[in-house]
C-alpha cells in the first residue's frame, strides 16, 4: 500500500492567518524580551517604561488580540484616543444611511429616463431582446443605462456590435444590473401607488 494522505480540508486556516500569527507572536516576544531584561536588570532605570512606553505596551496588546482574532474588532463600538473619539456603530450607521440616501438619488436620477431608454430595461427584463436593430439611437440609449448602473455588458461583449441596421438578441450583448432590477421594482410600486 501506498504512503497515507491525511485531508487537511477541514483545517485550513482563513488567509492571512499564519502571517497574523506570526506578528503577533513576534509583538509577544519583543514585549516578553523586554519584561525580562528589567526583571533580571539589564534595562537600566533611566530606560524602564514611562507612561508612554506603557500606553505603547497596551496599544501592542489590542494589537496582538486584533491580530489573532479579528472578529473582536466588529465588537469595539467606542474608541477614544486623546481627544478623538470614535463611535463605531454610529459611523455604520450614517455610512448606510447615505448609501440609502445616495440609491434614492440614483432612483431620482433614473426618473428622468426617456421611454425608450425605459423601454430597452423592460424588453430586457420580459426577455424581449430578439432582433433588435441596431441604431446609433439605440446604442446611445443602452450606453446610458450602462452609466447609470441599471444593465451591464455580457463577457467581453460590447454595445457597439450592435451595428447599424443589423439585427441581433439583445440579450447576448448587455444584460439587467440588480439595481436595473430593483429599479424597475420600484417604478412598478410607484406607478401603482398614483
Amino acid at each position: 500500500m501506498g504512503p497515507d494522505v491525511a485531508s487537511n480540508a477541514g483545517n485550513k486556516r482563513p488567509a492571512g492567518a499564519g502571517i497574523r500569527l506570526a506578528l503577533a507572536l513576534a509583538i509577544i516576544l519583543a514585549i516578553s524580551a523586554y519584561i525580562v531584561g528589567i526583571v533580571i536588570g539589564k534595562i537600566q532605570d533611566k530606560q524602564k517604561l514611562g507612561i508612554a512606553d506603557v500606553g505603547l505596551l497596551l496599544v501592542s496588546c489590542a494589537a496582538v488580540a486584533v491580530l489573532l482574532r479579528p472578529e473582536l474588532l466588529e465588537k469595539v463600538t467606542h474608541i477614544k484616543v486623546g481627544s478623538v473619539e470614535f463611535e463605531l456603530q454610529k459611523l455604520q450607521h450614517d455610512q448606510e444611511k447615505q448609501r440609502n440616501e445616495l440609491d434614492d438619488v440614483r432612483f431620482v436620477l433614473t426618473l428622468l429616463l426617456e421611454p425608450s431608454e425605459l423601454q430597452h430595461l423592460k424588453n430586457i427584463d420580459k426577455g424581449k431582446t430578439q432582433d433588435y436593430l441596431g441604431r446609433h439611437s439605440v446604442r446611445t440609449e443602452l450606453r446610458k443605462l450602462r452609466t447609470l448602473g441599471l444593465i451591464r455588458n455580457r463577457d467581453d461583449r460590447k454595445i457597439s456590435e450592435l451595428a447599424d441596421n443589423s439585427k441581433m438578441d439583445l440579450k447576448n450583448i448587455v444584460e439587467l444590473t440588480e439595481r436595473g432590477r430593483q429599479y424597475l421594482a420600484r417604478l412598478a410600486e410607484y406607478s401603482a401607488e398614483e
